[in-house]
């Protein structure tokens, strides 16, 4: 049965690099919505068909965007806006301005690739990761959820497909970003052009990668000792800008070598691992090879994940989901930075130092409770591009016409998201 969506208007930010939000837009139209896109630069135009709704281009400075995004609500009256994550600025001030509005707010959607993977989109209200409401939420309901939720589907992923899409829209930015939109900047660290030079130099190199993941894999399986794992998340990631140590990553990784050198056992390795995504610029090998470990680090780029986490002693992240993925294996995890699962009971407590000799496994029921209280309250099955696109339309309009959860104190939240 559909959801009905009658009197409600339903405004869109920026989204992904696709016609998820169209999708989304058209699924809230034919339950009842009215339904409005913001965009901020020509690459949100691109992906924006008429049959989604009404278009409004926003060609202000960032310093005019508070004043004329209260002046729009005031006008427009909108029950819901729809983001893609929290950190991008004009989400940021978008939700900042919501705060200060109090019960007259609408209420603020962000999506994101689900905390639980694959095939699950993550739906949260006011905030996620370090300002997320889940720890709240989640000690408020006593951890007694019954069930497991929505399960999560495999729908077909396509790199060239993502790629291609990607590229429409910066293009599209680039060509006609400074005519139409003269005070958009990107809102990455690495611009375009930079970013698919780094791609470029990674296929260009990709036997020579692929020959080097061959051999640490095989390190690590020849390994007799304890493995630790520390997943390199995205240097430019809004969860490392914004929720994460407060230093660069490079840094973070500096830290978290030393600390395993001085104290970790003898017979023990630690695995680098490096995001899937990232655009190799950084060089994180070379930075590992420079921290004097020798043969008591690997350095893995590419290849499974699987093979290093069925022997892993421990991981060691900063908010990373590997680290849930961890916690729901029975794995110990240290957080480093705030994560919605930095939770007693979940995560290892104490220093890092202490966490090298003495890993501490999580409580089994208390993450079963958790993934079953992300699955059901947080998720739905979908995905942001291909097949997966329509379904999960579909499944975020049916949430939108659901009652928002409730809303707990800001300084609780802080307090909730804070590794023990």
């Amino acid at each position: 049965m559909r959801m009905t969506l009658t009197d409600r208007k339903v405004i869109f930010l920026q989204g992904p690099s696709s016609l998820f939000f169209a999708h989304v837009a058209r699924s809230c139209r034919k339950r009842g919505a009215e339904t409005l896109r913001i965009g901020f630069a020509p690459g949100d135009h691109l992906y924006w068909p008429r049959s989604a709704g009404r278009y409004l281009a926003w060609r202000g400075t960032p310093a005019d965007y508070p004043a004329d995004l209260r002046r729009l609500l005031e006008r427009e009256r909108p029950t819901d806006l729809v983001m893609l994550g929290d950190g991008r600025p004009y989400h940021r001030m978008t939700l900042e301005l919501l705060r200060g509005l109090g019960t007259q707010a609408p209420t603020p959607w962000i999506v994101e690739h689900g905390y639980l993977r694959p095939g699950l989109i993550l739906v949260e209200t006011w905030g996620m990761g370090g300002m997320s409401q889940i720890p709240a939420a989640f000690r408020a309901s006593g951890a007694l959820e019954a069930g497991q939720g929505a399960p999560g589907a495999a729908f077909p992923g396509s790199f060239a497909r993502y790629a291609a899409l990607d590229v429409g829209y910066h293009l599209a930015n680039l060509c006609a970003g400074p005519l139409l939109y003269p005070h958009y900047r990107p809102y990455a660290e690495d611009g375009p052009i930079r970013e698919y030079a780094g791609w470029i130099g990674k296929g260009l190199a990709l036997p020579r990668r692929r020959a080097a993941a061959t051999r640490a894999a095989a390190r690590i399986a020849a390994h007799r000792g304890p493995v630790f794992l520390f997943p390199l998340q995205l240097a430019g990631d809004y969860q490392i800008r914004n929720y994460g140590t407060g230093e660069p990553l490079s840094v973070i990784l500096r830290r978290v070598m030393d600390s395993f050198a001085a104290h970790a056992p003898s017979d023990a390795l630690l695995v680098v691992r490096q995001h899937p995504l990232d655009n190799g610029l950084a060089r994180w090998g070379r930075q590992v090879a420079q921290a004097g470990l020798g043969d008591r680090v690997v350095f893995q780029d590419g290849g499974s994940s699987a093979p290093v986490m069925a022997r892993a002693a421990g991981v060691v992240t900063v908010n990373s989901t590997m680290g849930l993925e961890a916690i729901l294996k029975g794995l110990p995890c240290h957080v480093l930075g705030r994560a919605i699962y930095a939770l007693p009971g979940l995560v290892s407590e104490g220093t890092l130092e202490a966490f090298w000799s003495a890993p501490r496994a999580p409580d089994a029921g208390r993450v079963k409770a958790f993934e079953a209280f992300l699955r059901r309250n947080y998720h739905v099955p979908g995905s942001f591009d291909g097949p997966g696109a329509l379904v999960g339309a579909e499944n975020l309009a049916d949430r939108l016409a659901l009652p928002p959860p409730p809303v707990f104190p800001h300084d609780e939240m802080e307090r909730e998201c804070l590794p023990s």
